[in-house]
This record gives structure tokens, sequence and C-alpha cells, in this order.
């Protein structure tokens, strides 16, 4: 199967490049069919990070025309001719922006091509999130996006909930000995309020006592804001704020070494891979039922707890909890129950979501 990926530039650090670098290495490494694939970047000028790229078939496409409507005709004009060049099965777009533009693209190659939206985001918390309504079936990566496509008139039929792969670890992350503090973890952007709201987190921890620290491995717009926040609330001497770090997991087992729970206070996700992550090593996690996304991994009191958003009482008591009994799953529980988001039965979904879509 030919496959052309189109989507405008990425940062290079985020959870859909983990999961696109992935699916190409599963296409890659596929004995059972040939596969070839192309991944086209909608850019408007060099600045993306291409180093993620390294050993990838990509196409960057350069407009900067500063007129929207004028430099998406010059994307689609120049994919037209990249789909006439290359004659591809399938075309996957992985945001709402590059269906629209594929979809042009489609249309002028006069070619019978199918479309097929693969959104890493809530649609309810993206502009233009209507744009991808054009493809012609959408690969889901939570049921909640499954519900905010069948929302806006999309039919069920036409929607694969696929979720995102988790690569099955070997090792475990052990939890902190009884006497010891317990010891909680968050990986990802530092957003005092807006998405990740970890504003909710400091604030709930400034409720909880016991013997307790928190580490906050990421960086963001809002880290000294929140630094300064867990100053104010006086909680400053048991939180430790670690940086962005390239190899999140390996960092904690080399420099944390024991976690009671991952910690996740979000108003919206599309599919939060951390925790899926954390999960993978045996860690239990604790996570706001935001959507998109937790409700489809957590399952309370197996692998972790739901707590309703912003309810910060529900939150604290959940944590205070896990410090006062730590009777929580044991590991290898918390590992098995993320079976359906490993690597090997993931990519089998996919393939024949795909193989299925493309034969419509």
């Amino acid at each position: 199967m030919n496959i052309v990926f189109v989507g405008e530039a990425t940062s290079g650090f985020g959870g859909i490049e983990t999961v696109i670098k992935k699916v190409t290495r599963f296409l890659e490494s596929d004995q059972d069919t040939k596969n070839t694939y192309t991944l086209y970047f909608l850019c408007r000028d060099n600045r993306m990070d291409k180093a993620w790229l390294e050993g990838k078939h990509f196409i960057c496409h350069h407009s900067a025309i500063k007129i929207s409507f004028l430099r998406r005709m010059s994307h689609a004009f120049a994919l037209t001719r990249f789909i006439k060049q290359n004659q591809p099965d399938t075309v996957i777009a992985f945001d709402a922006p590059s269906c629209r533009i594929a979809a042009q693209a489609i249309r002028h190659s006069k070619k019978t091509l199918p479309l097929i939206s693969w959104l890493h985001y809530s649609l309810d918390h993206k502009k233009h999130a209507e744009q991808a309504l054009v493809a012609d079936h959408h690969l889901a990566i939570s049921s909640g996006i499954k519900q905010q496509l069948i929302k806006r008139g999309v039919p069920a039929e036409r929607i694969s909930v696929i979720f995102n792969p988790v690569t099955p670890q070997t090792i475990v992350i052990p939890r902190p000995a009884h006497g010891e503090n317990a010891v909680f973890i968050y990986v990802g952007r530092l957003k005092f309020e807006g998405q990740k709201r970890l504003k909710d987190m400091l604030d709930a921890f400034a409720g909880v006592t016991d013997k307790w620290e928190c580490h906050f491995i990421g960086d963001g717009s809002d880290a000294e804001t929140c630094k300064a926040y867990a100053q104010q609330l006086g909680i400053h001497q048991q939180i430790y704020w670690h940086g962005w770090q390239a190899d999140p997991w390996g960092y904690i087992q080399n420099h944390i070494k024991t976690v009671s729970a991952f910690v996740m206070s979000s108003a919206f996700e599309g599919l939060p891979m951390t925790l899926l992550e954390a999960m993978s090593y045996g860690v239990y996690c604790v996570s706001s039922d935001c959507p998109s996304g937790p409700g489809d991994i957590i399952r309370n009191g197996v692998n972790g707890q739901l707590y309703p958003v912003k309810d910060l009482n529900n939150l604290q008591a959940i944590l205070s909890s896990i410090i006062v009994s730590r009777e929580i799953s044991d590991v290898e529980t918390i590992k098995a129950s993320i079976h359906d988001f490993y690597d090997d039965k993931y990519y089998r979904t996919f393939k024949k979501v795909i193989t299925t879509a493309s034969q419509k």
C-alpha cells in the first residue's frame, strides 16, 4: 500500500511525532504487505524541527504567502502534482486544515482516492475542526473524539476508534517503601490553567498532609508561574522541577527511582500518551475524567482513578488515600490492563481499518 500522510508542520517534540514515527516503522517492517509512504508537510517557513524525521521519507512544501486562502491553494496545487506523479492508494491527513487541502488536491487530481482524517486532538477545543468533516473515513484516537465527530454529523460507520500505540516495557518502576515519602510525578507541558490546569494539581496537593513529594518533568510558558504558585501555597519544598527531558521515563528511572502514582489534571486531551506510558512501567495513574481519552484508559481501582475535572476535593481525597493506604493494584495488573494499546495489536487494527477504508 502506498500512503501519503499530510499535515501541517509539527514542533518535533509532541505526541503526534511519536505516533507517526511508530506507524511508519510498522509500515516499513511489515513482512506481509509491501508498503511505501510519504510524510508530506505543509509549511509556512523552514523552521520545523526535522531531527525526528531522520530515516523517514518526507517532503516539506513551503508557502510563505500571507493571505491564507492563496497559501492553501498553493499547498493544494503542489499536493495535486505529487498525487498525480506518485499514485498513492490512500491519503491520511493528521490535522483538520490539512483535510481540507488534501480534499482539494484529490479533487484537482481527478483521482478516486480515499481521504482519511487522523486527528490527534479534541475537536471541541480546536479551531477549524469542522474542516476534517470532508474526509471519507475517520480514525479516532479515543471514543470521545468519535462522539465529537458523530455530534458533527459523521455517521458512526465512517469512524474507527484505533487509539494510539504504546510499547510494552519489561522494566518496572517500583514504588517507595513503607515509611518513605509517597512520590507523585507529572510528565508534560507546564500550563498553569488552560489545557493542563496544573493550578488544580497544586491546589489539591496544598491540602494533603502526611509525607509526599511531587516531581514535574517538562517545561512550558507557565513554568515560572507554576513555581511561584507552589511557593505561595507553601508546598515548594515538596515540589521538584526537573525541566524538559528528552527521555523522561529513563530520567525517572535514573533520578527519581520510585513512583507511587502519576497525576494529570487536564481540562481536555486527545489521547494522553503519558498515562499509557506510565502504565507500561506499572505506574498507577490519577487523572481528571476530561474529554477525551482518560476514560478509555483508566479502569477505576485497577490501573488508576478518575475524578471530575476541577473537582479539587475529589483529587485531594484520592492523593491522600494513596499516601495513607498505598493499597493499589500490583504492577503486572496495571501493565496488563492496557493490552489493547500495545504496539502489535494497535498495528493489526490500524492495518485492517486502512485496508477496509481504502477499498470502499
